[in-house]
């Protein structure tokens, strides 16, 4: 992986500046360098500074630190809200890739009047005369909208400094391309979720994107939208979203004409090792989660970088749904998601294009062998039949990835107790809370993998390797299972 290794933040102060240069740092295993905390490091407290020696000495040093940490290599540099101000300045960091952080001057006022640096001091009428005097010195840099989260602006930054490439492509049962860079757009038609359209301004018609949109009326919209535009069976979709607007438009699209085609651009991690992979489209009825579905084979075109910009809980669902593969089919993977867990929680680049990649060839290698969810497929229902319980008994008010991580925990305790501690101690490792929702068992009964009294449910022999066991609804049941 190949990216820009210089990287400076420029925006008055407020801006962000700081915790977003921190997590691009942790995220592409770079130093991360806070330019007012070097100049502390040798000159003391930025208010004493001032006090003592005044802005203009106070700019000449903060000038001379920026020229010597510029010549390293590897940096993400968050600067001082005057840095630009300095002819010099501008033009070093001009030769490195410089982002301006944008923000409205209220709101960064709002962010910053209770500080006790030098210019809040000065009062809100200066802090603005400021801001407007250095607009047009920022604005010599691209542009950042930082009203996004933090998680977001990191994501939009890291996805203009790294590199365009093809980390792998597979061709088993369906064609999946996993990569860094942009999307051509020789589509009839995009379907994109609206908060994804928000981050990475990608185009198409937006839909909802969560569990409420995985409904028949959210289906009907998508065959009328399909109806207005014309398409037909050589017509071709592109569906960009999570796996809830994946999955529905999806159902959609393999439902309307009796099929035509689409790609999926999934853009949560989730989505990414999932629920865009094996070709499974499903809705929920009456309460019940994926009780109609469908099968069809798109292709799927995977950027890892659109993970990024999720928050934590969310995005360690993907996480989990792959901790899930390595459990049940590949070893090697959930030894490297144990190693890695810190890195995992940093969302370090290198380490989430690995764990997906792997995700995905062990899904397909599986999916392959059992294309239509007969037999041996059951053993990615680890976790599920208990997790897609507690998701319904809590009327989905706890995430996916919550109720699998628990299921997970419940399921080995129950029929794979050998392994039930290690298992616990990575999902606890991820710092998700995990839950019991103690009448998930009057759930259980709508399992989709319910075969007349029994359950099937994957057991556990080693970790990497797993079969199927038939087990009666009643005795699962009566099971003392706390977590």
């Amino acid at each position: 992986m190949n990216f820009e290794d210089r990287i400076a933040l420029v925006g008055m102060m407020g801006s962000g500046k700081s915790t977003v240069g921190k997590r691009i740092a942790q995220v592409l295993e770079m130093e991360y360098i806070d330019l007012d905390s070097e100049f502390e490091r040798f000159n003391g407290r930025i208010e004493d500074y001032f006090k003592k020696y005044g802005e203009k000495k106070f700019r000449l040093q903060e000038s001379k630190i920026l020229d010597r940490i510029s010549k390293k290599s590897g940096i993400v540099i968050s600067t001082g809200g005057g840095i630009v101000e300095n002819k010099k300045n501008l033009e070093i960091l001009k030769s490195m890739k410089t982002f301006y952080l944008k923000v409205d001057p209220e709101i960064l006022w709002e962010r910053v009047k209770g500080s006790d640096r030098p210019l809040v001091k000065e009062g809100r009428e200066e802090f603005f005369k400021r801001f407007e005097m250095r607009k047009s010195l920022y604005e010599n840099f691209e542009i950042i909208d930082a009203t996004l989260s933090v998680e977001e602006i990191m994501a939009r930054i890291v996805a203009k400094v790294v590199d365009a490439e093809k980390i792998d492509e597979f061709d088993l049962y369906q064609h999946v391309e996993i990569f860094h860079g942009k999307i051509s757009d020789m589509v009839d038609l995009s379907i994109v979720s609206k908060k994804f359209k928000n981050i990475w301004n990608f185009g198409g018609i937006e839909f909802d994107d969560g569990e409420g949109a995985k409904d028949l009326s959210y289906v009907q919209k998508i065959w009328n939208l399909f109806y207005s535009k014309e398409l037909n069976r050589n017509s071709k979709v592109r569906i960009a979203g999570g796996g809830t607007l994946t999955d529905v438009a999806g159902f959609a699209c393999t439902t309307y004409m009796r099929g035509i085609n689409f790609e999926l651009v999934p853009t949560t991690f989730l989505g990414m090792v999932d629920a865009s992979v094996g070709g499974k489209f499903a809705i929920n009825f009456n309460g019940v989660k994926n009780l109609i579905g469908s099968f069809g084979k798109p292709d799927v075109l995977i950027d890892p970088i659109y993970a990024l910009s999720l928050e934590y809980e969310t995005f360690m669902e993907g996480i989990v749904e792959s901790a899930k593969m390595g459990i049940i089919y590949d070893k090697v993977l959930f030894e490297y998601m144990e190693e890695k867990v810190e890195k995992i929680k940093l969302k370090n680049l290198r380490v989430i294009d690995e764990i997906i990649k792997r995700s995905v060839k062990d899904k397909l290698e599986i999916t392959v062998k059992d294309p239509q969810d007969k037999e041996l497929r059951h053993i990615l229902n680890f976790g599920h039949t208990v997790g897609h319980g507690i998701e319904s008994a809590s009327r989905n008010g706890i995430s996916h990835g919550r109720a699998i991580a628990s299921g997970m925990i419940i399921e080995s305790k129950l029929f794979s107790p050998a392994f039930s501690q290690r298992i616990k101690n990575f999902l606890n490792a991820l710092d998700l809370k995990i839950e019991d929702i103690s009448n998930w068992k009057d759930w259980i009964k709508s399992d989709k993998k319910r075969e007349n009294d029994f359950l099937i449910i994957p057991i556990i022999e080693e970790i990497g390797r797993s079969r199927l066991e038939k087990i009666k609804i009643k005795d699962f049941s009566d099971l003392r299972s706390d977590i």
